[in-house]
């Protein structure tokens, strides 16, 4: 555990040199986070609870006093919020919240998407409309996301929340998903590109999720995506380069023998390292990494063993080095 600490801290020394890969302009530094929890759609039902005080001491340490750190948080429209990440704010620490959409009438979810701008606007820095639309389509989805940008982007502006950002996240590669950006843009017209305030990217390369294929070069296919998103799909949308892209989940499972706690990593590292090295050609703000912990480790399942650390809090190598991450490229 000495040596990962040391190694941590050597690599928080060294990344300040690292230059992106655009030198246009000085661009800002990474705003990091992480998805506090451990539960992952797919995985098992009866993971084990959050401990709070767990949580609360992981998010310190990674967070070191550096700032700003984002904390994302999974809403639905159809609960009382009942697992929302407040209890972990603390100075410096601010909400990427997720507002999930699962089949109500518009206006039904016009008026959702417009409550969660009331109660969170004053502790979040963005929310995400819809969840992974281009990959894990639901019905009529297309029109909540271009609807739901739409009145989030009205109601902060009614509100006075001029620092929050109202966008959407979609499952990257790097091929565009050409037809569905299309569609978009087809819905929602200049009124949707005007409401658009960031486009959030989920980056799951090599992750061990079912169906994703190994990924030789993984720098490679981070820099490459990052490019297409903002290349060949945000332009059809009418979005420039002063929207920017956020990394908003990327993650790496260790659930089996030939996928350990090394490997991860040495692959998040890696697909870190390219995020931070694209940020200026691409314009990329932030960075969040899913998740904290596992939910059930040693369970056979990728969606339960995504966490930098198992599900009793033990760090993985990951934990270590993300803090040294944070702490090097967040002053880069």
């Amino acid at each position: 555990m000495k040596k990962i600490r040391l190694a941590a801290a050597a690599l928080a020394v060294g990344l300040t040199m690292l230059a992106p890969a655009v030198a246009d302009a000085t661009p800002m530094p990474l705003t990091f986070g992480i998805y506090p929890g451990g539960y992952a759609g797919g995985g098992s039902t009866t993971g084990k609870p959050d401990n709070p005080a767990e949580i609360r001491k992981a998010l310190a340490q990674l967070q070191s006093g550096h700032t700003p750190f984002l904390l994302r948080d999974y809403l639905g429209c159809d609960s009382a919020f009942p697992d929302d990440e407040m209890q972990y704010l603390a100075p410096g620490r601010r909400l990427d919240v997720v507002l999930g959409y699962s089949g109500q009438s518009m206006p039904e979810w016009q008026t959702c998407v417009e409550r969660t701008v009331q109660r969170y606007g004053p502790i979040a820095d963005t929310i995400s409309v819809t969840l992974e639309q281009n990959a894990v389509p639901q019905p009529n989805g297309d029109t909540a996301l271009v609807q739901g940008v739409i009145a989030g982007k009205k109601a902060a502006g009614r509100d006075g929340f001029d620092r929050l950002q109202i966008g959407f996240d979609e499952v990257a590669y790097a091929r565009p998903f050409t037809q569905f950006w299309q569609h978009l843009a087809q819905l929602g017209g200049a009124e949707f590109s005007r409401s658009v305030g960031f486009v959030g990217v989920d980056l799951y390369p090599d992750s061990g999720l079912p169906g994703v294929p190994p990924v030789p070069d993984l720098a490679g296919f981070v820099r490459q995506t990052l490019h297409t998103v903002r290349t060949q799909e945000m332009p059809i949308a009418g979005l420039g380069r002063d929207v920017p892209i956020r990394v908003s989940e990327n993650g790496w499972a260790t659930h089996t023998a030939q996928r350990t706690p090394a490997d991860q990593a040495r692959a998040l590292t890696t697909e870190i390292l390219a995020v931070n090295q694209d940020r200026a050609a691409d314009n990329v703000a932030s960075y969040e990494l899913f998740a904290l912990r596992d939910d059930v480790t040693g369970s056979p399942s990728s969606f339960d063993n995504f966490g930098i650390m198992t599900d009793d809090y033990t760090p993985k190598p990951m934990y270590w080095l993300y803090q040294g991450l944070i702490s090097g490229l967040s002053r880069s």
